[in-house]
């Protein structure tokens, strides 16, 4: 029986709008009422998956920024990762001799060191204002990051991330979150081991868990459980990564609910 639904918001709920569907909404709220636990896992902030669930006037368990924060619908925070000082400083001054966008992620609000006009269009995707400070570097350490973003040329990402991950290969992990777009995490983190944190809290196995997304960031919660789903739209290399591939997310609770009736006939 599956108790726990965790889906990926942009991309896989969240359309380019940040509004979710109707449909969406009422397959949801049919999963809640058959007694299914819900929590939304996302490379956003947690008070962005907040607006997303003010949006639908509800209360679930969430993982925010791949993996760094947990926090229940009761509000319990479970996890809270930040880097260490000195090596966001390092990674941050790598970057931004590049020519790449780049975005320094607290657990409640995204820097970068000048608004520009690409930034202001990053800007529109978000529930919040991304904040200039120019003196980005020295501020790290009162910032405490949880997340450096990188966002540029596809083929130049790709390379900056194995770069990345040869010099810092213990101390870092790193997710293509969206094409174009690197995101740079302490080592272990990830929404694959949020979700084994949030399970093991909640007492479910992972059998008893379904996993939805459609990036490379969602493959850890998709080898957690057979019960995995993936959005046509990815690619093909993610697709592989997950048991089932559907058009939306409440063609993923269909299949879920029927496989919760047919167990619970036996």
């Amino acid at each position: 029986m599956i108790k726990l639904l965790v889906s990926d918001l942009d991309g896989t709920l969240l359309p380019f709008d940040k509004k979710v569907t109707e449909k969406d909404i009422s397959a949801l709220e049919r999963a809640k009422k058959s007694g299914i636990d819900i929590c939304f896992a996302s490379g956003r902030m947690d008070i962005e998956i907040n607006e997303v669930l003010k949006s639908i006037n509800e209360k679930f368990h969430r993982i925010s920024q791949n993996g760094a924060f947990i926090s229940t619908n009761q509000d319990v925070q479970l996890l809270a990762t930040t880097f260490e000082s000195e090596l966001a400083k390092q990674i941050f001054n790598e970057v931004r001799s590049l020519e790449f966008i780049t975005l320094v992620c607290s657990y409640d609000t995204n820097f970068t060191e000048q608004k520009n006009e690409h930034v202001l269009n990053i800007e529109k995707r978000m529930f919040h204002p991304i904040t200039e400070s120019p003196f980005l570097l020295d501020e790290i350490p009162t910032i405490k990051p949880s997340k450096i973003t990188v966002l540029g040329e596809e083929k130049a990402i790709i390379q900056f991330q194995q770069r990345l991950l040869s010099q810092y290969p213990n101390q870092i992990d790193t997710y293509i979150s969206e094409k174009q777009c690197l995101d740079i995490m302490p080592k272990n983190i990830s929404k694959g081991n949020a979700v084994t944190a949030l399970i093991n809290q909640l007492g479910y196995e992972p059998s008893e868990v379904a996993t939805i997304g459609d990036s490379y960031n969602d493959i850890p919660m998709f080898r957690l459980t057979e019960n995995s789903f993936v959005m046509s739209h990815s690619h093909k290399d993610v697709q592989k990564e997950a048991m089932h591939v559907v058009n939306s997310v409440s063609d993923a609770i269909d299949i879920i609910l029927e496989k919760n009736r047919q167990l619970s006939k036996k």
